[in-house]
C-alpha cells in the first residue's frame, strides 16, 4: 500500500455550524425541515472555524473565539454573495493544505450530522446559484473529507443490539458534558423573525466551540481504548509466557 506523505503544518480542520431559516408552510413536524432548493427557504450563514492539527488545539479559547470567522446573511447584499464568500474561504483552505502536501491529502470538515445536512447543503446551493457547474461541484465536494462526529461517536457508546445509529447533538453533548447544551436548531426561526440577529450568531458560535470540545473528547476516548488494548495485549504476552515456562 502507497504512503501517503502528510505535512501536519499544512492540514486544516473547518469545525463549522450553519443555520437555517424555514417559513411555516414549509416545516413539518420532525426531521429536517430545510430544503436548498425550497426558494422560500433560507441559508442564514454560519460559523466557521479553520484549526490546524499541530499548533491550534491547546490554545486558550479567547484564541480560539478571535479565530471564528462569521458569515451571516445579513452582513450580504444577497444569500448568493453569501454563498460566494462560503465558497472562497473554502478555496482558500483547500488551495493551502494543497500546497505542500500530497494531492490524497484534504482538508477536513467537521461538524455534528453535517453529512446529512450542512455538507450536502452547501454544494447544492452552489449549484443552485450557478456557482459552480454540477461537475464542477462535484470535483471541489471530492476535495474533502467529512468528519461527522454523530457517526464517529458510535463507538464510544454501549450498543444492545445490531442498529449502529448516528448519535444527537443531544447524545453527545450529555455524555461529554452532562447536559444537553444545545437548543433545538427550530428556535433559530423564531430568532430570525423577531430580528434576534446577535442571539442567532452567539448561539452558533458557541455550537462550534463545543463541537471542538466534542472532537478532542471522543479523540481522548479513542486514544484511552487503544492504551487498555495494548495493556490486554501485553498481559495476554505475559500469559503465554508464564504457560511456556510451567
Amino acid at each position: 500500500m502507497r504512503r501517503i506523505n502528510i505535512n501536519m503544518e499544512r492540514c486544516r480542520i473547518i469545525f463549522f455550524d450553519l443555520e437555517f431559516y424555514v417559513p411555516t408552510e414549509s416545516r413539518r413536524e420532525g426531521g429536517f425541515c430545510y430544503n436548498p432548493w425550497d426558494k422560500k427557504s433560507k441559508l442564514l450563514g454560519g460559523s466557521f472555524l479553520s484549526l490546524s492539527p499541530t499548533n491550534d488545539f491547546t490554545q486558550e479559547d479567547s484564541y480560539l473565539n478571535e479565530m471564528i470567522q462569521p458569515l451571516w446573511l445579513w452582513n450580504h447584499d444577497s444569500e448568493r454573495s453569501l454563498l460566494e464568500n462560503i465558497f472562497g474561504y473554502m478555496e482558500k483552505i483547500l488551495q493551502f493544505v494543497s500546497k505542500d502536501n500530497s494531492p490524497s491529502v484534504s482538508p477536513l470538515l467537521c461538524g455534528i450530522g453535517i453529512t446529512t445536512s450542512d455538507v450536502p447543503v452547501l454544494f447544492e446551493l452552489f449549484k443552485r446559484y450557478k456557482i459552480l457547474s454540477n461537475a464542477e461541484a462535484f470535483q471541489f465536494q471530492s476535495q474533502f473529507r467529512s468528519i461527522d462526529l454523530s457517526q464517529v461517536a458510535i463507538g464510544v457508546f454501549n450498543h444492545k443490539h445490531d442498529f449502529l445509529y448516528p448519535k444527537t447533538k443531544g447524545n453527545l453533548t450529555t455524555k461529554y458534558f452532562g447536559s444537553n447544551v444545545f437548543d433545538d436548531g427550530r428556535s433559530v426561526w423564531d430568532l430570525y423573525e423577531r430580528q434576534c440577529l446577535s442571539e442567532i450568531e452567539e448561539r452558533t458560535h458557541a455550537e462550534v466551540l463545543y463541537t471542538l470540545k466534542l472532537y478532542s473528547s471522543i479523540l481522548r476516548d479513542f486514544r484511552q481504548s487503544k492504551k487498555h488494548e495494548r495493556r490486554i495485549q501485553n498481559l495476554e504476552k505475559l500469559l503465554v509466557k508464564f504457560k511456556s515456562k510451567s
